[in-house]
């Protein structure tokens, strides 16, 4: 499931492009005098500071992903209980739109960073969210042998239970172009913590997670 470093490179390509030419191409109009009146050179100016913050951001993220990319840390990883972990994934923004349903349960989930863990979930969730545009937007966390949180428009959830191995999954596309680096970054992140991920062939608004539990 981690990219390779094409696929990271093909990305970071893709979302550079943009930017890149949005401020090339308003700077030439001003260096050309084609920019007429003040309300003209403003505009310009502003969509240029904000294709370069676009920039600053992908060189910020991909710092990001070249740190996860490296040997994992020494040392013994935290424990973070599901409930826990559930909290603070209910608090990232990404999803807090999001309804929520599901069965509790006791578990521990091994971690070197569980604020990352949550925001990886939360960001692939996001995408899902995405797709069904303004469908309702659902997430479900049953705690058994694994973790396994669903997120999707609502008749997608039965199906993504079934898990990785159904008939209907499909692995998530991780290299979707307009997403910046974070579908890259989150990739790795879980990676490392040995998640499963999986969508579905006719239902591309939805997507599943499998946590591993460990022993206290």
């Amino acid at each position: 499931m981690q990219p390779n470093l094409a696929q990271v490179l093909n990305t970071l390509a893709h979302e550079i492009r943009t930017p890149l030419a949005v401020s090339q191409g308003y700077l030439k109009l001003f260096l050309d005098g084609r920019l007429t009146n003040a309300e003209d050179t403003r505009r310009a100016m502003e969509q240029t500071r904000q294709a370069l913050g676009t920039l600053a951001t992908l060189c910020v993220d991909m710092g990001k992903v070249s740190s996860l990319s490296e040997s994992a840390a020494s040392g013994i990883p935290e424990r973070v209980s599901t409930a826990d972990f559930i909290a603070a994934l209910r608090g990232q923004a990404d999803i807090k739109r999001a309804t929520w349903s599901g069965e509790g349960g006791a578990g521990m989930i091994a971690t070197s960073n569980s604020s990352d863990l949550a925001q990886a979930v939360a960001v692939v969730s996001k995408t899902a969210f995405d797709e069904a545009r303004d469908e309702a937007h659902a997430i479900r966390a049953d705690v058994g042998a694994d973790l396994v949180v669903v997120a999707g428009v609502d008749q997608a959830l039965p199906a993504l239970q079934a898990g990785p191995d159904a008939p209907a999954a499909r692995a998530v596309d991780f290299g979707k172009g307009g997403k910046g680096l974070k579908l890259i970054w989150a990739a790795f992140v879980l990676d490392r913590h040995g998640v499963q991920t999986w969508t579905l062939e006719n239902q591309k608004a939805s997507v599943g997670f499998r946590i591993p539990l460990v022993q206290a």
